[in-house]
């Protein structure tokens, strides 16, 4: 018994870290135009299933407000990435006082 509870407890060391990983990346990318607060707050309602597609979505949202960037033009997001940044603003939108 005790070999399965550690066998379980490495399988979840893996996910733990991936997860950590993803929060990072999207603290990352949030926190380039929103305040380190607000950041954690949208990460703390953004759904974990548009998180990927959210950091990916944040990432080339940053990169066209960066100097020299241009605007962003919603045909250049996957369907996936526009879901993420609509989970991001909803979710922003929960973090308002």
């Amino acid at each position: 018994m005790r070999f399965v509870t550690c066998v379980f407890g490495l399988a979840l060391v893996p996910a733990l870290a991936t997860g950590a990983q993803a929060q990072d990346a999207f603290l990352q990318a949030c926190m380039k135009t929103t305040p380190q607060q607000m950041c954690e707050c949208i990460s703390s309602k953004l759904p974990a299933d548009k998180r990927q597609a959210a950091i990916e979505g944040l990432q080339k949202s940053n990169a066209a407000v960066a100097p020299g960037g241009n605007l962003l033009d919603p045909s250049n997001l996957t369907q996936e990435q526009m879901q993420g940044l609509d989970a991001v603003v909803i979710a922003q939108a929960n973090c308002n006082p």
